[in-house]
C-alpha cells in the first residue's frame, strides 16, 4: 500500500507516506478533482522506500506543469519563498508588502531608538489601532528551524522599542506587538516561549489559523519566483530590479521584455502572472 512506505523530511526525520496530505496540497494549489487523481496515480507508481518529500514534490509540481502553469506556481509556493534568496532583502520586502495588502501601513530596514540602544527593524506595520514589530528570519535551505533563541531575542528587542514608542504622541492609544516572521518552522520551544511571552510568532504552516503559507493564498500575493514559467536566471532578474512580486509585474508588463522571452513564453507567462495575482486577463 501507498501509504506504508515510509519518507524522508527536509529535517532527516522519516514518516508513513500519506496520499491525503498529497490530496490536499494539490487541491489547495487550485488543482481540479481530475488533475488531482492524475498527479497521485503518477505518483504512486514513483514511490520507494526512503524517497524524500523533496522528491515527491519535485515529481508532482512536474506533473502540475505539464497541466496547469499558475497551478504548478501555487503548489510550488514554499520553494518559490526559498528561492526569493540569498539575502534576506526580498523576504522583508515581500512580508511588508503582504502586510500592506492586510491593510497596514508599513516601512522596512528602518532603525529604531529604543529606550537603551538604537535597533535596526526589518519591518514596522501599522494601523488605527496597533503597531508591529516585525522580524523576519528568512532560511533558503529545507529543513531550518527557528530555535528558541529566536524569539528570546527578539522579545528583548521588542520590549527596548516598546518603551520608547510608548512615550510618543503619534502613538497615542495605540498597542504594540512584536512579531517573528519566518519562512521556515519554529522549534517546539519557540513556539511555547511565543505564546507565553506574547510575542506573534508567523512560520510557513504556524500558527493553524493565519500561518504564512495561508495568508499568502489568501491575499493571492505570490512572489515572481512562482512563476513556473521563468528560470531560476530569469527569476533572479527581476529581483536585481526590485521586482519581487507577481502584481507589480501585472502593472508593468514591459519589464518583461528584459528577460527575451519568445512571444509564445511571453504570452503563457503573462496569463500565468494574472492567473497568480487572481486576475482574469
Amino acid at each position: 500500500m501507498p501509504n506504508q512506505v515510509s519518507v524522508k523530511k527536509s529535517s532527516g526525520e522519516s514518516q508513513h507516506f500519506s496520499e491525503e496530505k498529497l490530496y490536499h496540497s494539490l487541491r489547495n494549489a487550485g488543482a481540479s478533482e481530475e488533475t488531482v487523481q492524475s498527479v497521485i496515480f503518477e505518483i504512486r507508481k514513483d514511490l520507494y522506500e526512503g524517497i524524500t518529500t523533496r522528491s515527491i514534490y519535485r515529481r508532482a509540481f512536474q506533473l502540475l506543469r505539464r497541466k496547469v502553469h499558475a497551478t504548478a506556481g501555487r503548489y510550488s509556493l514554499k520553494n518559490a519563498i526559498m528561492e526569493l534568496g540569498p539575502t534576506g532583502y526580498p523576504f522583508e520586502t515581500y512580508i511588508g508588502e503582504l502586510l500592506k495588502r492586510l491593510g497596514y501601513e508599513t516601512l522596512t530596514s528602518q532603525i529604531i531608538q529604543g529606550r537603551c540602544v538604537s535597533h535596526e527593524v526589518d519591518v514596522v506595520a501599522w494601523n488605527r489601532a496597533i503597531k508591529l514589530m516585525i522580524e523576519c528570519k528568512y532560511h533558503n535551505i529545507p529543513g531550518k528551524v527557528c530555535s528558541v533563541q529566536v524569539p528570546l531575542y527578539i522579545q528583548s528587542r521588542f520590549i527596548d522599542v516598546r518603551s520608547t514608542w510608548e512615550t510618543l504622541p503619534e502613538n497615542r492609544g495605540l498597542n504594540f506587538t512584536g512579531w517573528v516572521v519566518t519562512n521556515t518552522r519554529f522549534s517546539d520551544d519557540a513556539a511555547t516561549y511565543g505564546r507565553c511571552a506574547g510575542l506573534h510568532l508567523v512560520g510557513w504552516d504556524y500558527p493553524r489559523h493565519g500561518s504564512l503559507k495561508e495568508l499568502i493564498e489568501t491575499t493571492s500575493l505570490f512572489p515572481v519566483t512562482a512563476i513556473s514559467g521563468l528560470n531560476m536566471k530569469q527569476k533572479q532578474m527581476l529581483i536585481d530590479h526590485r521586482i519581487v512580486l507577481c502584481s507589480e509585474l501585472v502593472k508593468d508588463l514591459k519589464v518583461l521584455e528584459m528577460l527575451r522571452l519568445s512571444a509564445r513564453d511571453l504570452r503563457n507567462v503573462t496569463a500565468e502572472i494574472y492567473e497568480l495575482s487572481g486576475i482574469v486577463s
